[in-house]
């Protein structure tokens, strides 16, 4: 394959390619991750183009080695000298993957979509769990970790209306007290009357808290499904539990899907999924439930032991279709539509509505999945197009308006600038709007610059890509660019009066 050829590919395609060759090479999974954002670090900082510019470099090793001390300058804190060698080591491996790689022809990929066609029996082995209703599928949030602690902690209340009872929460209480603690007599622990107990969501940004003012009992559940630890957050829950309830029985437990250790493991019980799915099918063996009751609580098990702790005959028969049709699946899988493809489309659509109605000038070729260009009438008048060179975007345009789009989870607009051969005149307005709004790229010999940056709007995991809700919010964004133009605009003109 050539990077022509690699160019073509998507950001997820090429991802996911790489990482499979590294995997081929018997490295870790953490390992495997942390080569590949390494690799792409350029790409998701500076931009696509970049990026490819620096692979397809003749001079690799010095376009590489300024382009990442650029890019780590801007937005690295750490010491970027030291930082470089390591960055360019794995954008040389890259680039010799690619040179090496034989990319299938477009012939070998329909041979493979259609002979998967003609074996889509195959699919019925999985009939057993596609065919079923779960209402945590409809919903999408089999993976949800505040979904996850919602369902918890009304499993977890004996006052509900799950029917359970205190089944659940004495179970959790049992499973901790015999595991973990030695502080709490086991005993006591087992005559507790857990009636009492009162549910909180979020009571100091703690995922569950269960407290019992009667027995002195306080429960501090941390749920972690997808995420990390982070801002030494358990030291900071312990620290409120004891303070708020200095007197009481405490417990701490983490829960994960594999029972991972925490930061803390003599204060914290690490729990897995695997342990609370074992406490619900106890409980829900042992009573008599109302129908709606049981379909939400065993679509619940279904859910966890799926998409949680996983199931091995479910694992097996996926196995053995993927490893008679790897390549057509891998081409189904790579061309999916997922959250920043689906992201990206709703940009591409603001941007051509706000096209026509000659708010801005959508530039669709120099726009992907990460990135939705567009140039303003006022910025081409202060900023006009060069006669004969090009930009690193391979433009007339020396700047563009970027819509940066972050894993279809978060996004903002910026004002980017190239300098590559760039002509006199232009490079001294650059150097005037660097006056007026001070980029953090202040090299003499730089490449690229980010003087504005608007606000960034998140998107929860759990949240649905609402077109109109987009919209209204990159319609925000585009008023913060109008007003930074104006500003610009008048500080300019003062400057050469």
């Amino acid at each position: 394959m050539n990077i022509e050829q690699a160019k073509t590919l998507s950001y997820d395609s090429i991802r996911k390619l790489y990482k499979t060759y590294l995997q081929s090479k018997e490295l870790g999974r953490n390992t495997v991750g942390t080569i590949s954002g390494d690799t792409f670090y350029l790409w998701n900082n500076a931009g696509e183009d970049v990026f490819w510019d620096t692979i397809s470099a003749d001079d690799f090793e010095v376009v590489a080695r300024q382009n990442l001390f650029n890019c780590l300058s801007a937005n690295s804190t750490g010491d970027v000298s030291n930082l470089i060698n390591g960055y360019l080591s794995h954008l040389r491996r890259f680039k010799n993957f690619i040179l090496s790689y034989n990319l299938p022809t477009e012939e070998d990929d329909a041979t493979a979509l259609k002979a998967f066609l003609l074996d889509i029996d195959c699919l019925n082995a999985l009939s057993e769990w596609t065919s079923k209703f779960n209402l945590f599928d409809v919903l999408k949030i089999s993976r949800v970790e505040i979904r996850h602690s919602n369902v918890l902690s009304w499993l977890l209340n004996p006052n509900e209306n799950h029917g359970l009872s205190d089944s659940v929460i004495r179970g959790l209480i049992q499973y901790v007290v015999s595991s973990f603690s030695s502080d709490i007599d086991i005993f006591d622990a087992l005559l507790l009357d857990c009636h009492d107990f009162t549910i909180q969501r979020e009571w100091h940004s703690i995922d569950i808290l269960a407290v019992s003012d009667g027995s002195k009992y306080v429960i501090c559940i941390e749920n972690k499904i997808d995420s990390k630890e982070h801002d030494n957050q358990l030291d900071r829950y312990k620290r409120i539990i004891n303070e708020s309830f200095p007197s009481y029985n405490k417990l701490f437990v983490y829960l994960s899907p594999e029972g991972d250790e925490s930061s803390d493991p003599d204060s914290w019980c690490s729990m897995s999924y695997k342990d609370i799915l074992f406490i619900i099918e106890n409980a829900r063996k042992k009573t008599q439930l109302l129908p709606e009751a049981s379909l939400l609580i065993e679509n619940y098990i279904e859910t966890i032991r799926r998409d949680i702790v996983g199931d091995a005959k479910l694992a097996r028969i996926c196995a053995e279709i993927y490893a008679k049709h790897q390549k057509a699946l891998d081409l189904i899988f790579e061309n999916k539509p997922d959250r920043a493809s689906q992201l990206a489309d709703i940009m591409h659509s603001w941007a051509i509505m706000m096209t026509e109605k000659g708010e801005l000038e959508y530039v669709a070729d120099k726009s992907a999945k990460t990135y939705t260009r567009f140039k303003t009438k006022i910025m081409s008048e202060l900023l006009p197009d060069a006669k004969t060179s090009k930009s690193g975007w391979g433009t007339s345009n020396y700047y563009f308006f970027e819509i940066r789009n972050i894993d279809g989870r978060e996004f903002f607009m910026q004002f980017s600038l190239s300098s590559r051969d760039i002509p006199n005149d232009l490079r001294i307005i650059c150097d005037r709007i660097n006056q007026v709004y001070p980029s953090r790229m202040q090299k003499v010999n730089w490449q690229w610059r980010t003087p504005f940056v608007t606000k960034h709007s998140k998107i929860s995991d759990d949240e649905e890509l609402s077109e109109e809700k987009i919209f209204e919010q990159l319609t925000k964004h585009f008023e913060e660019i109008k007003h930074f133009e104006i500003k610009l605009r008048t500080a300019l003109d003062r400057k050469q009066e």
